[in-house]
This record gives structure tokens, C-alpha cells and sequence, in this order.
């Protein structure tokens, strides 16, 4: 609950007062020495009370519910004190820097220097000192309630919380003996899992996994195995048991034995249960596992007598599927429900006897619930007590119209609320924050990560750089299966889009809303808060912009998400947002009101704007990280920003900046034509990734190897200069000197395709892209040539017609990408035996090359690479002429043009002829 006051004013006080370079103003009016003792304590004591909650959790104490709040409260508070401090220094500031009328003699006229420090130093001292005192309070009561919660664990023997679940005395807990659920659209997954159970032909003790999102069927299925008769009769003894995410030791240890009243130590139960299973052949389903160290406290108490026992269980977290499952041949990932097992169970659940008026009404709610099976339960059991078409029809407009469309049934909040509750405090933060986007919106990893470091909630530590750190939490969120993966970077390594189920969606948004986080500007605008929010999400242009600015005091967020197609929206007066921090928009007809200096942005995203934004609105943004406009960079040149980290735009003009950018690692849209030299680049020594508009032919690549950490190069040739062609081959070599390079793209290029095997020369080339390339007819790889650690080829070229290439010129290739190669008839079957690869897209190719592509899929089968893959869009369609034309040139060959060919292309043309030749 107080995961994202707590983090964002944490990073507050990092950005304003400990960081190497603070803002000018607050260096020039000296309040950091005078308070630079106070200022650590409490950045302490907030990162040490955030920890105590992460380690004890009390989930369901309503005291602690109470202190979470009253702990967001003052660090939301307090930011606000900060912020709106330092937004009256700069306006101080201001006022006699611009202000012709007035001059620093007369300003300071009338009063002391140093008095105005001092009354500014104490202003800040205040706020710190209150805040230390608030802190230090809520800590000491957080103690005593642990203390009272340690001491009824410890009379009742057991950690007890309102998320637990009584167990029989069969071992069994209630809620899941005797089950009334049903199970639908899961048969191949249920005889996946009765399979691994009893036909597989390992005698081993196996430990089988079923892995899913919470709400997604694991209970249910892993039910279903256990009561089945084949099942039943197979096994001596089975035993259920319900871990949860609170689990106790000694309680599951009585709990598998199936003893409420036994007291004997824990060494003496885990040996009882080691005796009882010993010589049986037994099942345990080990029902809804949180951490590897619950398994770790019994695992020593199941015998392996090389019988064939196992042990199921069912996980929210990869990790634990992972670490505790015996492999891969005994896990299993649940899927969603397609549409019409969906509507199955909505029906069963809700509707028996209803009729096809019904369904015309259900369907479409159905559909809203994306497979969830726990979100069709949850609707089916609403929908189960409306009688009449017209209650079916209100309650359905109601249902399609809100965004939080299935979160009516408190039991779906509770499972949900299980998995939110679970989450460290940083990873909670991250995860609410993914409300603000608008429902089944793909997500860019890249982008969230920087607005996530733009909130506060993910900071760079010494040996792990800040897009590492997201990029774990990215996949932290994933192996919790609260988001789904919608798109793989080139190399398949990164995730690099993403989507929220609605449920989940629905989820966030709600308790942003109950923590005043978040307002979703709707049509009705129903639920307008009455207090101020921390972030504003517009996905629609119809309503009345200016509502808005009743919210703007502590307001730190503005989102538009709007479609190409919308109109444009009314200028927000952004001067009401003095704390603005993130502006994110995406309409391409967006326009900035007048202009406003803004001193706390750090994101910048008019990616839809045609024009360039006032220079004020970021003139003073200090602490400004990310900037990105569809519009030449300009201002920004000759002014610091010592945390800028990611520049996009449409090019540079004027002066490089004047000093050393230590952050800046992105910059897109460089242009050959400035800024390419030794002198501008030097001032940008940590950069990562460039992309450079080639519109001039020089020596900028060959200036970029002072960029000694330089890993990803883009190049666009786009619109070609003259003389590209005589001096591509300088360009090449050039690139040849960046040793670090892992990812390389041409856009554009016009060469031969022996320059690209010269690119083998890279010792780290991981990713090579070349898209709309004019490289010939015949790419010819030499034996001699390889690309020793090429993991993902891309090309998009109308020319290629001819591919000769070996195993061993792409020893560790993993994924081919083939778009628009519209001439190429083959891909080389020698691809056959490169054994890591796993893919191959092809795109706008032809029927034969896609062809060509599948035969390569079995042969890397029949190796037993089973999971190599191959995918194929928009194949390209021959007319009936050109293909009879093709037919008939094959039947046309003689002996001699055969024996020509190569062996398997001989191979395959003698097995078209025989086919031809058969009568129909």
C-alpha cells in the first residue's frame, strides 16, 4: 500500500540531494550541508521500514493495513513539501535572472545573503525533522503489532492469516476436497498430467509441476488427476495438502500425516512421515507452493524407492516450478481457454436452460474474460442469478462498459489481492503502475522501464545498471504470470512487449484507485476522485480536458493514449502541474499549451507531436532522463542534464552539449552530418546504442570508436547519398573497429553481399538486421567465413535470389528472419545442421522457400531439435499461370540440367516429375 510513496520519495532525495551533481539552486542557496544528516537518516529509515514490511508480512492485519496507510501518507506529504520547496527556489532563481527590471544588488537589497539561506535551509529542516519524527512513530508501532503477531503464531503453533485454509484430517483441505468445479477445454492437459503420473516410464521419484497465473485452473486440474479411478488405483497411498504462501513447517508436516493433535518435534514428524511412505508406492499434491523453501522443508521426508511415486505441485512462480520439478519432461505451463470452451463453461455455470437470446448476450461478456477460467466463474456466477432478458441486458451494457468488468465477486479480488500481496514492495510498486495504460495495450519493455526509473521505482545499483534491474523485475512479473509476453526482442533473449490480462488490468486500476494513485479519465467520469491522484490516463477525446485541472497538486503523471484517428484534444494547461514529472503523449496532433517551465520533469514522450515542444517546458528540468519527440533536437544541446540517459528524435542541430553527459547511453536520430566528430563524441563517453541518419558520407563511424562501451549501431541510408556505393566498403572496415558491437542494422545499404561476410570480423556480432538491402542476387558465404557467435540473422531484400551457405558459417545461430524476399526461392537445407536453431520466420516469401523451410523443421526433428519452429506470414500467392509455367520447366529438364543440380535439389525435383507423371 505504501510501495510507491515510499519508493518515489526515496529517489527524491536521491535525485534532489545526494546525487554527485544537485541542481544549481539548491548548490548555490547551500541547504544540503546544513541538512545532509537529516537527509540520510530519513532516506534510512524509509528503505529500513519498507524492508520490515517486505519481511514480515502480515497480510490481513488490519493494524498493519492501518500503518501501511499511514506510512503512504507521509511520504507522500513530504515529497510534496520537497518538491514544492524547490519549485519556489527556481522561481526565485528566475526572477532576477530573467527579469530585466531587477538586478542581484537590487534584489538582495533590504536583507542578508546568508539570511536567505538560512531561512531556506531551515524551511527544508523543518520538513525533514517532521518527517523523522512521523517515521520513527509508525516504526515503533509496526514493532509492537509483530511482536503481538509473533506471540499468537507462537500459542497457536502456526503462522496464521486470513489466507489460510483448515485442513482434514485426511490431509486434505476443505476447499478442495470434494469438488464441485468443472473442468473445461483442459482434456489434452489433463492426460498431459496423468500421463507424467503413471504411464511415464521413469521409476524415479518425480516431482511434477503445474505452472500458471492465479485463477487459471492449477487447483482445479490437478483435482481432476488425483480423483481420477486410473489414477486412484494406480498408487498405494496419496495425500493433499495445501501449502499457501504462508507456510509453516511443522503444520505441513501434520498436515501430510494427517494429524491435527500429535506433539512430537519436527524431526520426529518428518521422520513419522518418511516411515509411512517408505515401501508405497504414493501421490502428493502439494497444492499451491510460493517458495522453494517450503519445499525444501519436506523434500527429505519423501522416500524414493524406485516404484514410481511422485509428487504434483502447483505453482504461481516459474521459479518454484523450475528449481523444484524434476525437468522438463515433468512441467507443464496451464493455457488459457479458447473461445468457445470459454463460452462451455460460462454455460454450464450459468446459463443451462437459457436459450440462443441468451447467448447472443453472453458471448461477448465471455469474451471480455480472455480464458480466464477463474474470471468466467466469477461472471457466470453473477449472471446465475438474473432470470430475465433484461436483466441479462443491463447488467451485460454495465459489464462491457467498466474497467474493472470482472472484479464484482470479492473471491476473485481475494485471489488476486494473493498474488499483489506477495510481491516484494519495488515489485508492487512496478506492478500498480501498469494500470495507467489503457486496457489489452501492448506494452514497450523499453519504454516502461524508463518511466519506472522516471517514478522512482527502479534505480541502478553499483554492479547493476538501472535497465538491468527493470529488465528483472520485467521478468519477475512474467515468471508470476501477471503479464503475458506478446513479443520477444530479435535474438528471443529479451522480452520486448507485453500485454495485462484485463483481470489483472482491472485489478491494478482499482487499487490505484483506492490508494488515490491514478484517475482514468472516462465518459462519465463517475468515478472522479474527490482528493488528488498521482497519475492521469486519457484514452478518449470526448470530455472536458479542464476537469482535469482540479487534480493537478500533486499530480506528478499525464498519459494520453489516443488513436491516430481521434480528434485532437484540448490543450491541457499544463501550468497547473507544477510537480509534472511524466508527460507521455501519443496523438499526432497534439499541441503543447503555452509555454511553462517544468523543473521536475524526467520524462519527456511526445512521440505523436508534429512540432517541436517549448524549450521551457524542460528548459530547467534538471533531472530530465528521457526525451522523445518526433521533431528536431535542438535546445537541449547546450544545456546539462546530468541524468539524461535517452535522446529520440528526428535530428541534431546546433551545439553538442557543453559538458560531459556521464548518464547518456540512447541517442536515435544522430545525424552524419553533425555531431559525428571526435569532439562532439567525447562528451558522450558511455553511450550504448546510436542510430545515425547516414545523410552524408564521412568518418563518423570510424569517430565512433572512442565509444568504448558502444553495443547496438543502427544505420539509415535512407535517402541514399551519392557516392554510397564507392564508399561502403570504407564503412565497412570502419565498423569493423568496433569491437563491442553486438547488435549491427543497415537500413538501406547498397553494397554486395561479399561485404557482409566481411562483418564476421566482429568477435561479439550476436544480431545483424538488414532491412530494404540492395545487396545483389547471390549471397555466397566461403567455407572460412563464420560467424562464431551470430545468434539472429534478419533480411528484408527483393534481390536475394540465391543463398549458398554452410553449417559452420553460423555455428550458433538461433533465429532467421526472412520478410520480403520475394525472389528467393530456397533457404540452403544446410541450415538443417546448425543444432541451436530454434527459428525461422518467414514473411511476403515465396510458397517454396516457406516449403523449403519445413523440410528443414523435420530433418532438425529427426536430429532431435523438436523445438525448432517454423513460422510463416503473408505467404506469397503464384497465379495459376506462373505456376503452371514453373510445372512445366521442371518437367522440361533433361539428364544433363539434372545431374548439374546439387543433390538434394536434384533429390526433390526427380520426386515433383514421379508426382506429375502419376495419372489423376
Amino acid at each position: 500500500m505504501a510501495c510507491v510513496a515510499v519508493n518515489s520519495l526515496i529517489r527524491t532525495l536521491e535525485i534532489e540531494f545526494l546525487q554527485p551533481e544537485p541542481r544549481p539552486i539548491v548548490q548555490q542557496m547551500e541547504i544540503i550541508p546544513f541538512n545532509k544528516d537529516l537527509i540520510q537518516s530519513l532516506h534510512a529509515k524509509l528503505g529500513f521500514l519498507i524492508q520490515l514490511f517486505d519481511e514480515f508480512r502480515m497480510d490481513g492485519v488490519e493494524a498493519i493495513k492501518d500503518l501501511e496507510t499511514k506510512l503512504r501518507d507521509v511520504a507522500f506529504r513530504v515529497e510534496d513539501e520537497i518538491e514544492l520547496h524547490l519549485v519556489d527556489l527556481e522561481a526565485f532563481r528566475d526572477l532576477y535572472e530573467n527579469d530585466l527590471s531587477y538586478n542581484l544588488v537590487d534584489l538582495f537589497e533590504g536583507w542578508d545573503t546568508e539570511a536567505k539561506k538560512a531561512q531556506h535551509s531551515h524551511r527544508l529542516r523543518d520538513v525533514l525533522q517532521q518527517a523523522i519524527e512521523d517515521i520513527d512513530a509508525i516504526k515503533e508501532e509496526v514493532e509492537k503489532v509483530m511482536m503481538e503477531y509473533k506471540h499468537v503464531i507462537a500459542v497457536q503453533g502456526r503462522e496464521t492469516t486470513l489466507d489460510d485454509v483448515k485442513m482434514d484430517g485426511s490431509g486434505s483441505s476443505n476447499h478442495a476436497s470434494h469438488t464441485e468445479d468443472i473442468m473445461v477445454g483442459k482434456n489434452n492437459e489433463f492426460e498431459t498430467i496423468r500421463e507424467m503420473l503413471i504411464q511415464h516410464t521413469s521409476k524415479q521419484l518425480e516431482v511434477v509441476s503445474i505452472q500458471g497465473m492465479g485463477g487459471i485452473g492449477k487447483t482445479t486440474l490437478a483435482r481432476r488427476v488425483y480423483e481420477d479411478p486410473s489414477v486412484v488405483s494406480h498408487f498405494d497411498k496419496q495425500i493433499w495438502v495445501v501449502v499457501s504462501q504462508h507456510h509453516n513447517k511443522r503444520q505441513m508436516l501434520l498436515d501430510l500425516l494427517g494429524s491435527k493433535n500429535n506433539s512430537s518435534d519436527e524431526d520426529d514428524l518428518a521422520l513419522q512421515l518418511y516411515q509411512s511412505l517408505k515401501g508405497q508406492r504414493y501421490l502428493v499434491v502439494m497444492d499451491d507452493v510460493w517458495s522453494i523453501e517450503s519445499w525444501n522443508d519436506v523434500k527429505s521426508c519423501f522416500p524414493d524407492d524406485i516404484n514410481g511415486s511422485r509428487v504434483l505441485l502447483t505453482t504461481r512462480v516459474a521459479e518454484v516450478a523450475t528449481c523444484i520439478g524434476s525437468n522438463n519432461d515433468f512441467s507443464h505451463q496451464m493455457q488459457f481457454l479458447d473461445q468457445n470452451e470459454s463460452w462451455d463453461l460460462f454455460r454450464k455455470k450459468a446459463c443451462k436452460s437459457h436459450g440462443v437470446e441468451f447467448e447472443t448476450i453472453g458471448r461477448p461478456i465471455v469474451e471480455k474474460c480472455k480464458g480466464l477460467p477463474l474470471a468466467i466463474v466469477v461472471i457466470a456466477g453473477l449472471f446465475s442469478k438474473l432470470n430475465t432478458l433484461d436483466e441479462w441486458k443491463s447488467t451485460a451494457n454495465a459489464l462491457i462498459s467498466s474497467s474493472t468488468s470482472t472484479l464484482y465477486d470479492e473471491e476473485c479480488w481475494r485471489i488476486l489481492s494473493l498474488s499483489y500481496s506477495h510481491l516484494p514492495h519495488n515489485l508492487k510498486a512496478c506492478f500498480l503502475y501498469l494500470g495507467v495504460f489503457p486496457e489489452d495495450y501492448e506494452i514497450n519493455a523499453n519504454n516502461l522501464t524508463r518511466l519506472w526509473a522516471a517514478e522512482g521505482f527502479v534505480k541502478a545499483f553499483k554492479n547493476e545498471s538501472f535497465e538491468a534491474v527493470a529488465r528483472r523485475y520485467i521478468n519477475e512479473l512474467m515468471d508470476r504470470n501477471l503479464i503475458v509476453i506478446s513479443r520477444r526482442s530479435s535474438c528471443g533473449r529479451k522480452i520486448k512487449a507485453f500485454r495485462v490480462h484485463d483481470l489483472l488490468h482491472a485489478f491494478c486500476v482499482r487499487e490505484c484507485q483506492n490508494q488515490s494513485l491514478l484517475h482514468v479519465a472516462d465518459e462519465s467520469d463517475s468515478n472522479f476522485p474527490q482528493k488528488g491522484v498521482r497519475w492521469i490516463s486519457v484514452s478518449f477525446d470526448d470530455f472536458d480536458i479542464s476537469a482535469l485541472h482540479s487534480l493537478s497538486k500533486h499530480c506528478r503523471s499525464i498519459f494520453y493514449f489516443l488513436e491516430l484517428q481521434a480528434q485532437p484534444p484540448d490543450s491541457i494547461n499544463l501550468e497547473f502541474f507544477s510537480l509534472l514529472r511524466v508527460l507521455y503523449v501519443t496523438h499526432h496532433q497534439f499541441h503543447l499549451p503555452s509555454p511553462i517551465v517544468h523543473i521536475h520533469l524526467r520524462y519527456l514522450w511526445l512521440i505523436g507531436a508534429l512540432h517541436n515542444p517549448h524549450d521551457s517546458l524542460f528548459s530547467n528540468a534538471w533531472n530530465l532522463q528521457t526525451y522523445s519527440a518526433y521533431a528536431p533536437f535542438r535546445v537541449l544541446l547546450h544545456l546539462k542534464f546530468p541524468q539524461l540517459q535517452y535522446i529520440q528524435c528526428d535530428g541534431f542541430f546546433g551545439a553538442f552539449p557543453k559538458s560531459v553527459l556521464q548518464n547518456l547511453q540512447v541517442i536515435s536520430g544522430l545525424q552524419a552530418s553533425f555531431h559525428c566528430d571526435q569532439e562532439s563524441l567525447i562528451k558522450v563517453p558511455y553511450l550504448k546504442k546510436v542510430s545515425i541518419i547516414m545523410d552524408q558520407i564521412n568518418d563518423c563511424i570510424k569517430n565512433l570508436v572512442c565509444l568504448q562501451q558502444l553495443e547496438s549501431l543502427s544505420l539509415d541510408f535512407f535517402p541514399r547519398s551519392s557516392g554510397i556505393l564507392d564508399m561502403m566498403p570504407q564503412i565497412i572496415n570502419s565498423t569493423l573497429l568496433l569491437k563491442n558491437i553486438r547488435k549491427l542494422r543497415f537500413d538501406f545499404m547498397i553494397s554486395e553481399w561479399k561485404a557482409i561476410n566481411v562483418l564476421s570480423n566482429l568477435p561479439r556480432l550476436e544480431v545483424l538486421k538488414l532491412v530494404d538491402a540492395d545487396l545483389g542476387k547471390k549471397w555466397e558465404v566461403p567455407e572460412k567465413v563464420k560467424f562464431c557467435h551470430l545468434i539472429c540473422l534478419k533480411i528484408r531484400s527483393h534481390d536475394l535470389m540465391h543463398w549458398e551457405v554452410g553449417a559452420d558459417n553460423f555455428p550458433k545461430l538461433e533465429r532467421l528472419f526472412l520478410n520480403t524476399c520475394s525472389e528467393l526461392r530456397k533457404i540452403p537445407n544446410s541450415f538443417a545442421e546448425i543444432p541451436t536453431l530454434s527459428l525461422i520466420q518467414l514473411e511476403r516469401c515465396l510458397p517454396s522457400a516457406v516449403m523449403s523451410a519445413k523440410q528443414i523443421q523435420a530433418e532438425q526433428h529427426e536430429y532431435g531439435n523438436e523445438n525448432m519452429i517454423v513460422i510463416q506470414k503473408k505467404t506469397l500467392q503464384i497465379t495459376p499461370d506462373v505456376e503452371s509455367a514453373l510445372l512445366q520447366q521442371v518437367m522440361s529438364l533433361t539428364p544433363e540440367q539434372l545431374s548439374s543440380l546439387p543433390p538434394d535439389q536434384r533429390q526433390q525435383v526427380l520426386q515433383l516429375q514421379r508426382m506429375l507423371r502419376q495419372p489423376t
